[in-house]
């Protein structure tokens, strides 16, 4: 029999569902030991946290492809093909609903404090702070995290919050990603980072 199984698989897996955190600050971490200390923080602090999910999460990157056509060409040619841009996301579904998760999710929302009474609002247009500047989604691995950041997201689905009999209320996301007008255009507006 023939597989695919190595003395290195189980050292190459991806474990568990992981967490979302928004505004995540990595970069003094070098090693898996310093992210875990960071995430740690961010989790004590609350302040990046999104909040519990259900069912895991989804990461996709989907290239815009494109095939030059020219009469007498049969079938795709080498070279034919071409890249217009990404389609990133994360999605997801939150089982810890807030005020600020919930108003993310709507896209483009206000969120109003008094005193013990929270109210949200939908207005019909998006501004720049209604794009989140970073979004991670942070994994284990047999060796240690891996960690994918997309900038400048934004819930693309609006919100379906769907409440139940003896259940839990969920509110699915789907977050993609967005380019900064003044970014390298040569790549796409994520970053995948493994902490071995």
């Amino acid at each position: 029999m023939t597989t695919a199984l190595t003395a290195s698989t189980y050292e190459n897996l991806q474990l568990n569902a992981g967490l979302f955190l928004r505004g995540f600050d990595f970069s003094t971490a070098a090693t898996a030991a310093q992210l875990r200390l960071l995430v740690a923080d961010a989790i004590a602090e609350g302040s990046c946290i999104i909040g519990a999910t259900r069912g895991g999460g989804t990461f996709q990157c989907t290239p815009n492809l494109r095939a030059i056509e020219a009469d007498g060409q049969r079938s795709p040619t080498v070279g034919a093909t071409v890249n217009d841009g990404w389609t990133v996301k994360l999605t997801g579904t939150m089982l810890e609903i807030t005020p600020d998760n919930f108003a993310a999710a709507l896209i483009c929302a206000d969120v109003d404090k008094q005193g013990s009474l929270t109210t949200i609002r939908a207005r019909r247009e998006i501004t720049q702070d209604d794009y989140i500047p970073t979004l991670c989604w942070i994994g284990d691995t047999s060796r240690g995290f891996v960690l994918i950041e997309l900038t400048n997201a934004l819930n693309m689905k609006g919100a379906a919050f769907t409440f139940t009999d003896k259940g839990e209320g969920t509110l699915p996301f789907e977050f993609q990603a967005h380019q900064d007008a003044d970014a390298d255009q040569d790549y796409a507006p994520f970053r995948i980072v493994f902490f071995d």
